[in-house]
């Protein structure tokens, strides 16, 4: 049995940053959403969540989403790994269908 993600979701949250890759072309797509479950539910079949985090900052998270773009698909991948390692889909977490 795969380990919940340890990022909690907040019910105060604001804004969301997410990172979603296509499993097809290996892209990774970072984000920004202040509605998580209208956002995931445009998730292709070929896509899945990797990696989401709320704040109840818009500015925090809109810090946050420019800090991951500045970083190396290298960088950002072993972030990730880091609190999802086996890349699985997150999308029934924040309010999407796997």
């Amino acid at each position: 049995m795969e380990e919940p993600f340890d990022i909690p979701i907040s019910a105060t949250a604001l804004g969301w940053v997410y990172i979603i890759i296509n499993t097809s072309t290996q892209e990774l797509s970072i984000g920004l959403t202040f509605n998580p479950s209208k956002r995931i539910t445009r998730v292709t079949p070929a896509e899945k969540v990797v990696y989401y985090r709320s704040f109840t900052n818009p500015f925090d998270a809109l810090a946050h989403k420019h800090l991951l773009e500045e970083l190396s698909r290298e960088s950002i991948i072993r972030n990730v790994t880091q609190q999802n390692p086996t890349l699985r889909n997150l999308t029934s977490e924040i309010g999407g269908k796997d």
